[in-house]
């Protein structure tokens, strides 16, 4: 009898451990992922601001060419789960709102040829404006750490919110319409 019960407190034991091992995963993800930048983060943008980056056509582009407008940045690569959807998600959303807002795809550190075979087939060039960064140096100017991730900038140049992880059309879209004041 004692063997019996030695088993059950140790296999109890186990479960009860397992178990929370497992609640804490999962609020550390949720925290993790949903939380917006405290504000001491939101000048993290201004360094952002000053980096080139290239756009398909191997031309150089400015970020601080998008400064004074609504703007959704977005980080991307090929081996990015949720990056299809999510990118088909903002051309939708940018074909809605139109040129209240705009919004920007960076590839992180990919090839023109990897970044492209993977785009092309979405469609998405007539409405995200779709950009390289071969030293990965968007992604570490806004402290990135998750894929994708995705910021929305003020026209003050300020991030107002910082998604890590993947976000819902819907959530995109209650973004966007604050970002624009609606």
């Amino acid at each position: 009898m004692p063997d019996t019960y030695a088993y059950m407190t140790n296999t109890t034991m186990y479960m009860l451990i397992t178990g929370a091992l497992i609640l804490a995963t999962f609020g550390f993800s949720y925290f993790f992922f949903k939380s917006p930048l405290p504000s001491q983060d939101q000048s993290t943008f201004s360094s952002a601001f000053s980096l080139v980056v290239n756009d398909y056509s191997a031309e150089e582009v400015h970020l601080y060419d998008y400064r004074r407008h609504p703007l959704v940045a977005y980080t991307w690569a090929s081996w990015c789960t949720y990056c299809a959807d999510e990118l088909k998600n903002l051309s939708a959303l940018k074909k809605k709102y139109g040129e209240e807002v705009t919004v920007i795809a960076i590839n992180r550190g990919e090839d023109r040829a990897t970044a492209k075979a993977y785009s092309d087939p979405l469609q998405l060039s007539d409405q995200i404006k779709l950009f390289l960064d071969k030293d990965d140096k968007f992604f570490k100017s806004i402290g990135g750490y998750a894929m994708p991730e995705t910021i929305f900038v003020d026209p003050a140049g300020n991030i107002v919110f910082h998604q890590r992880g993947p976000m819902k059309i819907g959530e995109v879209e209650a973004q966007i319409q604050s970002l624009l004041g609606k």
